[in-house]
């Protein structure tokens, strides 16, 4: 099969998007799907693990963050593409590069409405307990059909069209943004203890400078900032490009200073006696009262009527504010799906919209598959930590990608320009791997494992229309699945995974080691091994989408083998202490950033789309 370019295949499609969105609809799609149910939840996650601290670890994240969101700002304000995010990757690195990216985009996409349905059930079991099964955080029966027809309102949403949800989520958004401001003003005026800041045990960083870091993938941080990629997926429906640029920076700015704020006055509006822990004993939190709605079990313990009144807001945000980031997320699925299609990756029907002009299919699956997490991950806490490291795998490009479109697209009209892009794209890349690093071995290992399982779909689908034999890209993909099912269950889950989960730190020896250095080393072959393999007989042209992508195959093999011996991996004694570790990720973040930038080549998708800039 001849392979035809995205742009190409795409553009009959993206010129039938109704293009609806004003910057003030972006900011609120960002504002929405950022203020959801990390506010509600991170907060006390975020103080477990760090303290008061954890006031630095939402600053830092959102630091982080903004290089990354700046990076992609740029991108999409030049070239405004619905389902962006999986759709870049491909103009400047191929298809390889862009299959890896939008596998584990669709991982992660999919997960966040029903995340965002669970946490409104979660909290709602304040006032309905049987939502919940009794001692625990997991979905009742009553609680899956609760979370179930919230789904269903999500879709619903989508469906109707895009200038339908956009104004909904405007309207919404003003709310969503309202409460979490009233809610800091009240605890502060309130609920202040300055004790609780730096007079506990422990001062104000109870648990070391390395958990202030750790927090930010683990608790919800980096989950909660994930939103501000909805101004790059529905880029492709807004009036104007130069609106992209504004809505995304006002947006982001304004949920970052609330955010900062929030764990500000959620740390310090403690009251130990009234939640039965001791004084300092921040671990204890997620065992006490607050685990099942952290800032309405605080507003109704304080006995003031002024924050008991309050706290009948915060239950009506419990469902708004989650529900206004998961219908973002049907819908920011729907244009993954889009994208991926787009790109050649998956079949041409995701790209078919309905007579409302919005992905049919996408949407459709959006729905089914969200149904099928909420039965797999019954509770907020088990499904965040694999939301947040797969959602920042996919911005591993984000660096690269607005360097390499300057020195091979330096004319198109950009609407947005970051200052001192060498250094900004440099700092954008380095971010996401740290975010990857301090997710811990314990989310890591599961990331990469799903994101390894969708290799053989390359193999089998993109491959043959390059030229490669698709009777051997299925045997190829039947081999790598057989593997690396085996050597996950019998290298990594059942030898080193069970045992940690019990003792909680590994000794070091050769049979924990060896273990992970031989399911580590069998998939490390075996991915290149095949793809070089199954590439041999392609044409020289088709070969370089094969060269630009070994990077992010880079970024999977360093990060995995440095999480585990690392001060976050399994190791009870690590070989590579804090802060030599987090120095090495730095390092590798430069170097995986050049490398990068090196591999970057102008693609047929590329030149199609410098065709199309500054066209409607």
């Amino acid at each position: 099969m001849a392979w035809i370019p995205g742009e190409e295949r795409a553009s009959k499609y993206d010129a039938q998007l109704r293009r609806a969105l004003s910057f003030w609809d972006i900011a609120y799609l960002e504002i929405g799907s950022m203020i959801g149910s990390g506010w509600m939840f991170a907060p006390l996650f975020a103080a477990a693990v760090a303290g008061p601290a954890s006031i630095l670890s939402w600053l830092i994240a959102g630091i982080l963050v903004y290089f990354i969101a700046e990076a992609y700002t740029e991108v999409a304000s030049a070239f405004p593409r619905s389902g962006g995010l999986v759709r870049f990757p491909q103009y400047t690195h191929g298809l390889f590069a862009a299959f890896w990216i939008g596998w584990v985009t669709l991982l992660y996409v999919i997960a966040v409405a029903p995340a965002e349905a669970l946490a409104s059930t979660t909290y709602l079991s304040a006032i309905f307990p049987q939502l919940l099964i009794p001692g625990t955080s997991i979905l009742s029966p009553l609680g899956y059909l609760v979370a179930a027809v919230l789904l269903i309102f999500y879709f619903f949403l989508n469906w109707f069209g895009v200038h339908v949800m956009g104004k909904v989520n405007t309207a919404v958004g003003w709310y969503k943004l309202l409460i979490p401001t009233f809610t800091v003003i009240l605890l502060l005026a309130f609920l202040l203890h300055p004790i609780n800041y730096s007079g506990l045990p422990g001062g104000f960083m109870p648990y070391g400078l390395a958990s202030v870091f750790v927090a930010i993938p683990t608790t919800g941080i980096a989950f909660a900032y994930l939103g501000f990629r909805q101004s790059v997926e529905f880029s492709g429906e807004v009036r104007r490009p130069r609106e992209i640029a504004i809505g995304a920076v006002l947006g982001f700015t304004l949920v970052v200073i609330i955010y900062v704020l929030l764990e500000t006055a959620f740390v310090g509006a403690i009251e130990w006696s009234k939640v039965g822990v001791t004084p300092g004993d921040w671990k204890a939190l997620t065992s006490s009262v607050l685990v099942h709605g952290p800032i309405y079990q605080v507003l109704t313990l304080s006995g003031i009527s002024v924050l008991l009144a309050f706290a009948v807001f915060m239950i009506i945000d419990s469902i708004l504010s989650p529900s206004g980031t998961g219908w973002i997320y049907i819908g920011g699925t729907a244009r993954s799906l889009y994208g991926m299609a787009a790109n050649g990756q998956l079949p041409e029907f995701f790209l078919h919209l309905n007579k409302y002009r919005v992905p049919k299919w996408g949407t459709i699956a959006a729905l089914i598959l969200g149904f099928l997490f909420i039965y797999k991950f019954p509770a907020w806490s088990l499904i965040v930590g694999f939301i947040t490291s797969a959602g920042y795998f996919t911005f591993i490009i984000s660096g690269p990608l607005p360097l390499a479109l300057r020195k091979m697209a330096p004319n198109i009209p950009r609407y947005y320009r970051i200052p001192a892009i060498s250094i900004f794209s440099a700092l954008a890349t380095i971010s996401v791997y740290l975010i990857l690093y301090w997710s811990t071995f314990d989310v890591l290992w599961g990331v990469v494992v799903f994101m390894l399982a969708g290799l053989p779909l390359f193999f089998i689908y993109v491959l043959p229309k390059l030229g490669a034999s698709r009777s051997e890209g299925i045997i190829a993909g039947i081999i790598y699945w057989l593997a690396l099912v085996l050597s996950t269950v019998f290298l990594l889950y059942y030898p080193v995974v069970v045992p940690y989960q019990k003792l909680h730190g590994l000794p070091l020896n050769t049979y924990y080691v060896g273990s992970f250095l031989s399911f580590y080393l069998i998939m490390l072959a075996l991915t290149v091994g095949l793809t070089l393999f199954l590439s041999r007989k392609i044409p020289r042209e088709a070969r370089q989408h094969i060269n630009a992508g070994w990077w992010v195959v880079a970024v999977i093999f360093t990060v995995l083998p440095l999480s585990f011996f690392g001060q976050f991996g399994y190791l009870a004694k690590p070989l590579i202490p804090f802060p030599y570790d987090t120095l090495i990720a730095i390092i590798m973040g430069v170097a995986i950033h050049l490398y990068a930038v090196r591999s970057a080549f102008m693609t047929e998708d590329l030149k199609a789309a410098i065709q199309r800039a500054g066209s409607p």
